[in-house]
């Protein structure tokens, strides 16, 4: 009988144990239902384009730390190199041959006569197509005029202040450009120093574009202009290229 007894105990001891060990087991439900049920971050939720120009808004101020660092460099860099060639035997032509490849590489400003470029969107509500994107400039609208005023005889472009060099492309995000790592809204200015008006008047890339403006209201004007400064590019000169994975 005593051992029949101690089988069958339901003492408050065991029973609170029990209601412990069901609170647990409760408790332990309703936070993974918690968890399960937390909304997901509102960034989610938003389209890529916004979530795009989140993240190079914010790799924006990255660079413009860097490209601060990279004018700090250089200017030390020159300083040392002005020291050197006044020190050493026949600096003087490696100096001029220097100044000619920073030239090239568009490192320096650059002012003279040249021509003035601006494409704006369009100022009509409805395109004659339908397509709302026949009335707004695209990256290849701007890269259209670039092409032509490097034939018509430029030495330097740079659009909306950023110099183009060999390793800039002009790369559109959603209705902006990208160009040396900024972004940039219409209207897009080009400055071109060297570029002859004629010459770019007549390009076939030219005339197309005029034809796009004349059907859709696109704002595009060219401007001969006596003085005009470009500056020098500042972004990085290192090479970078893609190789192929292992």
């Amino acid at each position: 009988m005593a051992l029949a007894g101690a089988c069958g105990d339901n003492s408050p001891v065991r029973r609170s144990g029990l209601l412990f060990a069901a609170g647990c087991v409760l408790l332990g439900f309703l936070a993974a239902v918690a968890l399960r049920a937390r909304p997901p971050s509102p960034e989610a939720r938003l389209p890529d384009r916004y979530r795009l120009a989140a993240l190079i808004e914010r790799q924006q101020t990255t660079t413009a730390g860097l490209r601060r660092e990279v004018i700090d460099l250089r200017a030390r860099v020159d300083a040392l190199v002005g020291e050197a060639g006044s020190r050493e035997a026949g600096a003087t032509s490696r100096t001029d041959a220097l100044d000619k490849a920073t030239l090239a590489a568009g490192l320096v400003p650059l002012r003279g006569a040249g021509v003035r470029v601006t494409l704006d969107d369009s100022l009509l509500d409805e395109a004659p197509t339908g397509n709302v994107n026949d009335l707004v400039i695209h990256s290849q609208d701007v890269q259209a005029a670039v092409n032509a005023l490097w034939r018509s005889g430029a030495e330097a472009l740079a659009i909306n202040g950023q110099r183009l060099v060999g390793t800039s492309a002009v790369l559109c995000v959603g209705n902006t450009l990208l160009l040396n790592g900024t972004v940039h809204s219409p209207p897009y200015v080009i400055s071109a120093v060297g570029a002859q008006k004629d010459r770019f008047d007549t390009d076939p890339l030219v005339r197309r574009l005029r034809e796009d403006a004349d059907a859709f209201g696109i704002r595009f004007s060219v401007t001969r202009v006596d003085t005009l400064d470009v500056p020098a590019y500042r972004g990085s000169t290192a090479f970078r290229y893609a190789k192929p994975a292992a």
